[in-house]
């Protein structure tokens, strides 16, 4: 009786495995972004499967994890279908192999030059959209190293290049998967937690789906703490400037680290993170690089708005009492704010271990994405896999909810619905609040 039980559930958890691997495939091949309640159906379904799938299988902690790499090979042969940022990686890819700094000139002034050539410039150039277009590259050069790897290895096609981009970002997945079961297990946790990011759909979709480096930099964070807690700082701080020169996100983080490691450790670790990440920029010097770097990146901060939650409530008090948009003014304050958090709480509070570090580190992250004037789905790669070394699991809520910000793009001028966002964030909020109460309850 017992074998025959095994065997029924073994054939459900199968059949629900297989229903995510057939939706997986539909999303990647025949669905676009503005068909939104395709996309939420499909995606909700995912959920759902997924934690059928993590929380009841019979199946082992390997066997899951290849069931998640399988589900991201689904996408290999896929044009990503709810980004198109893909398409100026595969330019500036381009651009270094030929010795252009991607720094120095917009895709604009590039097409206008006749001498210029690079493969499939014209597809590349109308597939980036007219925001990316007109301004310089905002990618760290780590990163650029990896959209050269994969233009070379493309030789001039696009889906050639987007594959190899894409068997990059699943390489940096597996480990994180590798890696983050180790942590865990250092930790006294159940390496099991590690599925909630490996059969997670907002990961398998926007980062290997949809081409979004996140997880690489997230891998290199995680593997920088691995090795930190092996003893091994000098290649920990490594490891962390090349996921600085990812995406800059882990330079916010840089102080826990130094509060961890102690005053005199902690000054040498944040030295050599700091030497790495300026020595990477060496390569890409020239007198315009600071200016056009620095004003690319400023442009979040100054023009971009997008699935906001505190930011966009200060934005209408500040519409209805000054009568105009205060972007600039409130992104700057919100700025300084994060700045004296981060450093408030590197000073006072004692990080003298990897579980009180990475929960600092998923407060400081979740902050910064409450104060941003844009988040994208794919930010929440981060904080999500901080949030597996806690006790929190309000951003498992939240990478369910956030994928509701699609339904900006349901018009052709995109447009966000204030009940929409309501819905998004009221329950990742409520449940936030919830586990802080139970947390001082339990310390207490």
């Amino acid at each position: 009786m017992a074998t025959t039980t095994i065997l029924r559930n073994k054939y459900i958890h199968f059949t629900a495995i297989l229903c995510s691997a057939l939706i997986y495939s539909y999303l990647a091949y025949f669905v676009d972004r503005n068909q939104t309640a395709l996309l939420l159906s499909c995606y909700g379904f995912l959920f759902l499967l997924g934690l059928l799938t993590h929380q009841y299988s019979g199946f082992s902690l390997k066997q899951l994890i290849v069931v998640g790499v399988l589900f991201r090979l689904l996408f290999l042969w896929s044009t990503p279908f709810l980004s198109q940022d893909f398409f100026r990686f595969i330019w500036d890819g381009n651009l270094v192999l030929q010795g252009v700094n991607p720094y120095s000139f917009t895709p604009d002034t590039l097409m206008q030059d006749r001498h210029f050539f690079i493969p499939e410039m014209s597809i590349l150039h109308e597939g980036m959209g007219e925001l990316s277009a007109r301004h310089y590259s905002n990618y760290p050069p780590f990163n650029q190293m990896l959209f050269a790897l994969s233009a070379w290895i493309g030789q001039g096609h696009v889906m050639a290049s987007a594959m190899a981009m894409r068997l990059v970002i699943l390489l940096s997945e597996i480990g994180i998967a590798w890696i983050g079961c180790m942590l865990l297990s250092a930790m006294g946790s159940k390496k099991e937690k590690i599925l909630f990011w490996v059969l997670n759909p907002l990961v398998i979709i926007e980062l290997t789906g949809n081409l979004h480096f996140d997880g690489v930099m997230a891998f290199g964070l995680v593997f920088a703490v691995y090795l930190l807690n092996k003893n091994q700082w000098i290649w920990s701080a490594i490891v962390l400037a090349a996921s600085v020169h990812t995406k800059l996100i882990p330079l916010m983080l840089l102080p826990l680290f130094w509060s961890f490691l102690g005053w005199k450790k902690g000054l040498k670790y944040v030295s050599v993170v700091m030497m790495v990440v300026l020595i990477g920029f060496l390569p890409f010097y020239n007198q315009m690089l600071i200016e056009n770097f620095t004003d690319s990146i400023g442009l979040w901060f100054k023009n971009f708005e997008f699935n906001a939650s505190i930011f966009n409530l200060t934005q209408e008090m500040g519409r209805w009492y000054r009568g105009k948009n205060l972007i600039f003014q409130i992104s700057s304050t919100f700025s300084i704010i994060i700045i004296i958090v981060v450093t408030c709480l590197a000073v006072f509070k004692q990080i003298k271990s990897l579980d009180k570090l990475f929960a600092i580190a998923l407060g400081v992250s979740c902050l910064y994405l409450s104060l941003a004037t844009t988040v994208h789905p794919w930010y929440l790669a981060l904080p999500l896999l901080l949030s597996l070394f806690t006790a929190y699991r309000f951003m498992i809520l939240w990478s369910l909810t956030i994928v509701l910000s699609y339904t900006a793009y349901s018009q052709p001028i995109v447009h966000e619905i204030p009940w929409v966002l309501a819905l998004e964030y009221l329950p990742v909020f409520g449940l936030l609040v919830w586990e802080l109460r139970r947390s001082q309850i339990t310390s207490s």
